[in-house]
């Protein structure tokens, strides 16, 4: 999942390593690359220090033979759901022991009290009359429709709704990537006092990581649970990639939905009753956070 959105060498390494692996070298070089992400270019002296044919490593580099294969692997990752690493899928063996059903996923870095928790409902959940078993998990909709709902978001917080240490820190060094004083514009419905606390802990780790936070905007609308992420346009800035990647390694899992602005005028125009968020001429996306389950 190389992130070029806020990495400019990030889909040239892939190429490295699939044609380091070409000549059996792959994880060498993926280990190498990785202990080097300042010094990526030249890529010659890797592949001499993982003890590649050097003349047959740079042909493989510049055909870029495995384009469409790393764009593939990356288009299936989406298709269920991962969008950045690390990702964690959790699954049952099905009754002939030969494949696995995933059931559910855990996006980003994850303490082990996350995974025990996921574990134990999944073991709770077959435990049950078969009747009575929850659902496989569901791939969460790509480019979802402005008002289509999520399940809430698994993100731990206090009784009060402030982040926890772990997610707090996970998102800082995410947002970190994106350029000193990139904006973000954070709502939250007023009634929930604790989805107000986490939206405003949201804004001061964001000012924490660089970003420049308008004050929160405390909404008079009821919020279904979940985070929701409006893009103003259909073609984003990278810095409100970066906040998607950010919310999604720790934990948020939210719902994207490009070209709200056209789509909020659209409907005020159809139902002039229509409740929504008006954008600023000047403002790029919108992060929601819905109220509390």
């Amino acid at each position: 999942m190389p992130l070029e959105s806020i990495h400019k060498f990030a889909f040239k390494a892939a190429q490295a390593a699939r044609c380091a692996g070409e000549q059996g070298k792959f994880w060498e070089m993926h280990d190498r690359l990785f202990e080097n992400q300042k010094a990526l270019e030249p890529w010659t002296p890797h592949a001499e220090a993982v003890g590649l044919d050097v003349p047959k490593f740079d042909a493989c580099l510049a055909s870029g033979k495995f384009d469409q294969d790393i764009r593939r692997d990356m288009g299936e990752a989406r298709k269920v759901g991962v969008t950045g690493t690390p990702a964690f899928m959790l699954g049952r063996t099905e009754a002939s022991g030969s494949k696995v059903k995933v059931v559910a996923i855990l996006r980003g870095a994850k303490s082990f009290a996350d995974f025990k928790a996921e574990i134990d409902r999944l073991l709770e959940e077959a435990a049950k009359p078969q009747a009575e078993a929850a659902p496989p998990v569901d791939a969460p909709p790509a480019q979802a429709a402005p008002a289509a709902p999520v399940a809430a978001p698994r993100v731990a917080t206090a009784a009060d709704g402030s982040l926890d240490e772990t997610t707090r820190a996970t998102l800082e060094r995410v947002l970190g990537a994106a350029p000193a004083g990139s904006p973000v514009w954070i709502a939250v419905p007023q009634s929930d006092a604790r989805a107000v606390a986490t939206a405003q802990d949201l804004a001061a780790t964001f000012t924490r990581s660089g970003w420049r936070a308008r004050p929160v905007r405390r909404s008079a609308m009821r919020v279904k649970p979940g985070t929701y992420l409006f893009v103003a346009e259909n073609e984003a800035p990278p810095y409100v990639d970066v906040a998607r990647q950010a919310l999604e390694e720790a934990g948020f899992a939210p719902t994207v939905a490009t070209g709200y602005r056209e789509y909020y005028e659209q409907k005020k125009k159809e139902q002039p009753a229509f409740q929504g968020f008006p954008f600023a001429p000047e403002q790029t996306f919108l992060l929601v956070i819905g109220r509390t389950p």
